[in-house]
């Protein structure tokens, strides 16, 4: 019997930066598809491999939490959690800076309207926005998976 801890999400700095993850990578979805050039096929695949593995782990924190800590190979889905985290800042970082690159610099012709490119430009700064979300979802789900370093007090003299 799966148990719905739907309180995650707007309680905690995590989880409401998973659901703006998601508003971001549904945001880039919908600007930047369909893909034409090789630029377009990097940015979707980051950020649609992205979308899949946070509603992944926002399914984990909702309710699969109990039964996914009982499979014996992981020792911590925190530390999975992190990884992926980190890993998607980086790939996030690739896909926005090639996005604006390509597109940024492009004419407006006759093979390329002008809302095209503008939707593209748009793709890529929500990207930029969602590598912004993603580095301090990092940077939380850090701070919970490290607990903090005791410091050594030096006894009186």
């Amino acid at each position: 019997m799966l148990e719905l801890r739907y309180e995650y999400f707007p309680s905690t700095w995590p989880g409401r930066i998973k659901l703006a993850e998601l508003i971001f990578a549904l945001l880039c979805l919908m600007c930047g598809a369909p893909a034409y050039n090789d630029t377009q096929h990097w940015f979707l695949l980051v950020v649609t491999v992205a979308l899949l593995g946070t509603i992944f782990f926002c399914l984990y924190h909702l309710c699969l939490s109990e039964p996914l800590n009982k499979i014996p190979f992981v020792q911590s889905w925190l530390t999975v959690e992190f990884w992926f985290t980190a890993i998607t800042t980086f790939f996030y970082f690739t896909a926005f800076v090639a996005q604006l690159a390509e597109f940024g610099s492009m004419d407006i012709s006759d093979e390329a309207p002008g809302y095209w490119v503008d939707a593209q430009l748009a793709a890529g700064t929500f990207a930029l926005f969602n590598f912004l979300v993603y580095a301090a979802g990092s940077y939380f789900i850090y701070a919970d998976w490290k607990p903090p370093v005791a410091t050594a007090t030096v006894p009186p003299v």
